[in-house]
């Protein structure tokens, strides 16, 4: 029988400390981890969904003892913990979202092209294409400074850097031949095989900001700061269809079309690489996934594809720190304030919209230093 489970966990442990201020006074704090974890039991065959969290907290703890003029205790804290719990710790979805249904879509194209056996490993028509606009990127760089500094930004983003890049694959080639060979000979013998593609990775941190930590016997203030960051990947899972090119194949052949088609020589290759010779394709893909759908659909292996899954792992990371100045001399603070909340999610997802679709990009530092350098160029 297969339906969905829910599964919990609390390895989180009582603590308790005490605090002497005209009279006796106690608090009780939890260390540990906890969390729980949704999915669905049996469907060994499907594309199940999966979330998980995790949370660990980590608590600081005050000490210490206040003598009046005679020698007395007035105030003593004997692992006492801190009295601030404000959003502790914070859900990373916060800040990172469940997707939605486009980005589902989006996604769901993203890991097609990315886990695609008919994918080329670099593009020698591009490659070769490209090498006449070489004279070009170095001519005029003695315009001023400012145009130097933006030519040679562009040059490096968009000639340099995916040059130096194919350099490298093609002295990887031969690994990457055979390890595509491997896959495709186990598509012609009737297998399924597996893939996963990464889809990027965000960091983002709070600015550090003053909160009060305890009032209680003691004023102690403390700084706090969030960090957050995702990871997205996805899975597909890839069978050959009957007609294939490649079903009747012997070895000699198949390696034969694995380097033609690594090479990007075949008609979906050559159909990329116009596209990448367009101008201002890069500007259009930045709007919509027109370059992500030709490498979906390029079909040149004859497969068919299924279970894609979409996984994200979130983590919010908050940390507290307390300085010299932010509490009384005779307190003591042992320990650090350090909250942990990672949680785990797999998407079953499926490109719904078979064209390109516009969208709005997030106009990250690189593509703001993109544009800055073309706007200087312009003028």
């Amino acid at each position: 029988m297969s339906g969905p489970r829910t599964r919990t966990f609390d390895d989180t442990e009582a603590w308790t400390g005490s605090l002497y201020y005209v009279t006796w006074r106690y608090r009780t704090h939890y260390t540990g981890l906890d969390g729980a974890c949704y999915d669905i039991e049996g469907n060994r065959e499907g594309a199940n969904p999966f979330y998980a969290y995790k949370r660990n907290v980590r608590r600081a703890l005050l000490n210490g003892t206040l003598y009046d003029s005679r020698g007395q205790v007035t105030r003593r804290f004997t692992n006492y913990p801190l009295g601030y719990c404000v959003n502790m710790p914070k859900d990373p979805r916060t800040y990172y979202p469940a997707p939605d249904l486009a980005t589902c879509n989006q996604k769901a194209w993203e890991i097609l092209a990315g886990t695609n056996p008919s994918s080329p490993h670099v593009n020698l028509l591009s490659f070769t294409a490209e090498l006449k606009d070489i004279p070009s990127l170095v001519r005029d760089w003695g315009r001023g400074l400012l145009r130097k500094i933006a030519k040679g930004h562009l040059s490096w983003r968009w000639c340099l850097k995916p040059m130096i890049g194919d350099i490298f694959k093609m002295i990887q080639f031969v690994e990457t031949a055979n390890k595509r060979f491997a896959e495709l000979r186990r598509l012609r013998d009737g297998k399924t095989i597996r893939k996963r593609v990464g889809l990027g990775t965000d960091h983002m941190a709070t600015v550090p900001y003053r909160v009060l930590l305890n009032s209680d016997g003691a004023t102690v203030y403390g700084w706090r700061q969030d960090r957050y960051t995702r990871k997205m990947w996805g899975s597909a899972e890839w069978k050959i269809q009957p007609d294939s090119y490649i079903i009747n194949m012997e070895d000699r052949k198949l390696m034969k079309f694995t380097r033609r088609m690594l090479k990007g020589l075949t008609t979906q290759g050559a159909l990329e690489a116009a596209w990448e010779l367009v101008p201002w394709s890069w500007f259009i893909d930045w709007f919509s996934n027109v370059g992500t759908l030709m490498s979906a659909t390029n079909n040149s292996v004859g497969c068919t594809w299924g279970r894609l899954c979409l996984m994200i792992t979130t983590t919010t990371v908050t940390k507290i720190s307390v300085t010299s100045l932010d509490k009384p001399t005779w307190v003591t603070v042992t320990g650090e304030d350090e909250w942990e909340f990672i949680r785990k999610d797999r998407f079953p997802v499926y490109p719904i919209v078979p064209f390109p679709l516009p969208y709005l990009p997030v106009l990250t530092a690189r593509k703001l230093s993109i544009l800055a350098a073309l706007a200087a160029l312009r003028r």
